[in-house]
């Protein structure tokens, strides 16, 4: 199966739009409060500010009553009968379901941004349906939280509130890696260390139920994104804007999803010796 598509967010067109709606969540508010409840999160104009509320006025999205800014109840009202309604019937082209074991799917994607994107969708649909399994992660590097932060925090967020149990191991001991760790770890989401796993470079893994699914990407990629992080100390605006162009450049990125039990086994056993957990969760 090919992916092409370009993704984007919906209903949020932006992060600034995201922003923007999920103060409103909270009650009216005028332009001079809203500006300033922005500008403390990232850089905004006053006239980049009412160009977006502009957009959302004629789209309906948002409604004004003097000088306050709204969310419109009618679109909410749309937004929350789309959301039930999809809720019901939304799902994955997977096995997930089937009680048949040694099932595989390759998924081949344009590029990195529409993996990242599907990425997102089979998370969030896997942490519904396995929603009392942990979830083991191994990633070489925490590149995800960099390329992508508005749209990984999300997922991070998302991981904390549903009290879904996270494991994620992380394969080399960088400064990069050491700060995510104590930025992030949380009861229910614990981060490990690791530099004796043996996986190839191209390949994160992420192990739920009898799922065994990994994220390849290209050889010169895995090698670029591991000299990235292993040179640098730190991880700034610099380092971000490589990072972007070496994922940019990365051909047919996969996902490849295993169905099979034993082998999700052998994985969930290795990956919890560094966490704290049940025999009877693995």
């Amino acid at each position: 199966m090919i992916v092409n598509k370009k993704f984007t967010t919906i209903p949020f067109a932006s992060y600034l739009q995201e922003e923007i709606l999920s103060i409103l969540s909270t009650g009216p508010i005028n332009g001079t409060d809203l500006l300033l409840l922005i500008s403390k999160k990232f850089p905004i104009s006053k006239q980049g500010l009412y160009k977006a509320l502009r957009q959302l006025l004629e789209e309906e999205v948002i409604i004004k009553e003097k000088v306050f800014f709204s969310l419109n109840k009618v679109w909410l009202s749309r937004l929350k009968n789309f959301i039930e309604h999809s809720e019901q019937n939304y799902g994955l082209i997977l096995p997930i379901l089937n009680e048949t074991n040694n099932q595989r799917k390759v998924t081949i994607f344009k590029n990195t941004d529409a993996l990242d994107v599907y990425w997102g969708h089979l998370f969030l649909s896997l942490a519904e349906t396995f929603k009392d399994k942990p979830f083991f992660f191994f990633n070489h590097h925490s590149l995800f939280i960099h390329e992508r932060p508005h749209s990984e925090l999300y997922l991070f967020e998302t991981a904390y509130k549903k009290r879904l149990k996270i494991a994620l191991t992380l394969g080399a001991d960088t400064t990069v890696a050491q700060k995510l760790k104590r930025s992030f770890s949380r009861d229910n989401f614990q981060i490990a260390i690791d530099e004796k796993f043996t996986i190839n470079k191209t390949d994160n893994l992420c192990i739920v139920d009898d799922y065994f699914i990994i994220t390849r990407y290209s050889e010169k990629t895995a090698k670029e994104i591991d000299l990235l992080f292993k040179k640098n100390s730190s991880f700034d605006e610099e380092e971000k804007k490589e990072l972007h162009r070496i994922l940019a450049n990365c051909k047919n990125p996969k996902i490849i999803i295993t169905k099979n039990k034993k082998k999700s086994t052998i994985w969930k056993h290795r990956l919890a010796k560094n966490f704290v957990f049940k025999k009877s969760e693995l």
